[in-house]
């Protein structure tokens, strides 16, 4: 059964689910300044296209796929690190089974409540 149909809180969307890491003693973020999630993405995933205020820095665990930032493609592997900057639309592309460790500044951005997140309809 998929994670999707069991109405798992880890589920993100469609093939794609994340679990943040949080600190065991205060169930917060991992630390004050720094959020920690782990992302799986099933092989032919992609994820819809969203805007964030705030920065991001993935790294690719496992297998391969692909970035799009502002409308452009760059292929990713096993290794590869990159950052999503601040407002650009992003989506991410699943060759294979893809595990990402995302990186952010969620925690402080949420404090200061700056925090906007635009996820673009993709039936347009």
């Amino acid at each position: 059964m998929l994670l999707e149909e069991e109405g798992q809180p880890a589920t993100v969307e469609q093939g794609h689910a994340a679990v943040r890491y949080v600190n065991p003693t205060t169930g917060g973020d991992v630390m004050p300044t720094i959020r920690a999630e782990f992302h799986r993405l099933r092989p032919g995933t992609q994820t819809r296209t969203r805007r964030e205020v705030g920065s991001t820095v993935f790294q690719v665990f496992e297998g391969r796929g692909a970035v799009v930032m502002n409308g452009q493609t760059h292929k990713l592997d096993k290794g590869d690190i990159f950052v999503i900057p601040s407002w650009v639309a992003w989506s991410l592309q699943a060759e294979t089974m893809f595990d990402l460790f995302r990186f952010s500044d969620a925690p402080i951005v949420e404090r200061l409540e700056f925090h906007r997140t635009l996820i673009e309809d993709q039936t347009r």
